[in-house]
């Protein structure tokens, strides 16, 4: 579980999304609408569904090694 929840608004595109994903190295993302109530989470299965290009940046960056160790 991360310690800091990242999400998305459902009126971001799916690049956005998947730029947080891959920076944030995290699977699930919730999306939420502009009055910060959920209304859905998009998964890296979702981009591999919908946009290629999005799937491929988002796995990159999920699956890059980081420094931080594991406790």
């Amino acid at each position: 579980m991360s310690e800091k929840v990242f999400y998305c608004f459902d009126d971001n595109d799916l690049a956005e999304a998947a730029c947080l994903m891959a920076e944030h190295q995290i699977r699930r993302l919730p999306v939420l609408n502009r009055d910060k109530r959920l209304v859905g989470i998009v998964a890296l299965a979702d981009l591999t569904r919908s946009d290629g290009d999005a799937a491929t940046h988002a796995v990159r960056g999920i699956c890059k090694p980081t420094n931080v160790p594991r406790r």
